[in-house]
């Protein structure tokens, strides 16, 4: 090999043969309580660590304060949860997130950081508890049972099906009295998606923080999918370089926990009053559509019909399944209120709504009811029903073209039938 080559290659580190390679030193382990604020707490069964950090009241989290959730009325936190939450100090309430060395839970997945976040006269504190190695879980567990036991309620994320069970599973292995099995639970999973399903493609939490709470994670986070490898791999070196990306992971969890509950109970109690609220979007047609629908299963159907009338208005806004929706909704909300008339204009504009849809059907289904029942206008309801039997035609084959064909057939002989006998008698009957 030319010597200039052989030059040029050495200085790009290319090297022939093991002696000319220089061994690399492995990097230097470094313990959790180097890289991030905490102390270790004593107890009767060892010691756990516990990283601490403490956030100002009106510390913004994404587009709200964390303040914002401290002026919530009670009966504002019970419109979104009635079940066990009444009577409880919103001050009074710990915010709990876990990380596991599974996602599937069992007796086999153990919690090896439970962050609870709560307020004090200081702010916002976050204590996340950390296992250092699995033979500290019985220290873990005695501070936790005194922790928690101050606390009058309880609000997690999808906490009801996995934190909860986890930890209660990992007290009773540990010959603890579980402390959550009691407590008022405040799950926001369900309600979150009871509002932004429509809305949304996906309800996760960090979907929620990037198009709802306007949180941006830095780029520190690390994906829920790969936190217990990375744990594993800290039992195995004794690095906690990755555990410090992972303790970050669960406190903007925390935070946007706080923020999430603020929204989501001030956008079901008042969705209107956008004066006192620090966002300055507007919501969308499918918020406003699963309000209309939250409003009209708990019996507030002036309130429903705001929400489906102001969905409307969002047009081009709002796709045309969710308007179809929404027309569907507005115009059964106004029958059973017995505004018929009103009804029958929402009727009409989903009937003209493009394509061969089962709303489309539905409402000349509707109209012909109307006109056959409450206007007397027997040739109009059959021209309706016609129109409907056209328009499933292009349905797929199947049991439910067939019984909607029987149907819409039935209702047109019977139309048939009674427009015959209102015709008036011939010249030689009448003879």
């Amino acid at each position: 090999m030319r010597e200039d080559l052989r030059r040029r290659l050495r200085e790009l580190g290319v090297v022939q043969g093991v002696r000319e390679l220089q061994k690399r030193q492995a990097p230097r382990a470094v313990p959790i309580e180097d890289l991030v604020p905490g102390q270790f707490h004593t107890t009767s069964r060892g010691q756990c660590f516990v990283a601490e950090e403490t956030y100002p009241a009106d510390h913004r989290h994404g587009d709200l304060r964390l303040s914002t959730f401290l002026q919530l009325l009670p009966e504002t936190v019970l419109q979104v949860e009635q079940e066990g939450f009444a009577g409880v100090d919103v001050r009074r309430v710990c915010f709990l997130d876990t990380e596991t060395t599974g996602l599937s839970g069992g007796t086999g997945t153990m919690a090896f950081i439970v962050g609870l976040g709560f307020f004090v006269e200081e702010g916002f504190r976050v204590h996340q508890y950390f296992l250092r190695d699995p033979g500290d879980e019985p220290a873990m567990v005695e501070v936790l049972q005194d922790r928690l036991a101050a606390f009058d309620g309880l609000i997690s994320f999808n906490g009801r099906a996995f934190d909860v069970p986890i930890i209660e599973n990992r007290f009773i292995l540990a010959r603890a009295v579980p402390p959550l099995r009691d407590m008022p639970h405040f799950d926001l999973l369900h309600p979150a998606r009871r509002l932004w399903r429509y809305a949304l493609s996906s309800c996760a939490l960090t979907s929620l923080e990037r198009e709802v709470l306007g949180v941006r994670r830095e780029q520190a986070d690390v994906p829920s999918g790969v936190i217990p490898f990375l744990y594993r791999d800290y039992l195995r070196t004794g690095d906690a370089r990755d555990m410090k990306r992972v303790l970050y992971h669960n406190k903007i969890d925390i935070l946007s926990m706080v923020t999430l509950a603020a929204r989501l109970c001030r956008t079901v109690a008042d969705p209107w009053n956008l004066e006192q609220r620090d966002e300055s979007r507007g919501l969308s047609g499918g918020e406003l559509y699963a309000l209309g629908r939250w409003y009209t299963d708990e019996g507030r159907l002036g309130e429903a019909e705001q929400a489906y009338r102001a969905a409307l208005d969002r047009q081009p806004e709002v796709e045309p399944a969710l308007r179809r929706r929404t027309l569907r909704e507005l115009a059964y909300l106004l029958k059973r209120n017995e505004r018929r008339d009103e009804a029958f204009a929402f009727w009409q504009q989903l009937a003209l709504e493009p394509g061969r849809h089962v709303e489309g059907v539905l409402a000349h289904v509707e109209l012909a009811k109307y006109l056959e029942w409450y206007v007397e206008d027997l040739s109009r309801a059959a021209d309706w029903t016609r129109a409907a039997l056209e328009r499933i035609s292009d349905w797929s084959p199947g049991k439910r073209r067939d019984e909607k064909r029987a149907e819409l057939r039935h209702r047109l002989s019977r139309l048939e039938r009674k427009m015959g006998q209102e015709r008036p008698p011939n010249s030689r009957s009448a003879s």
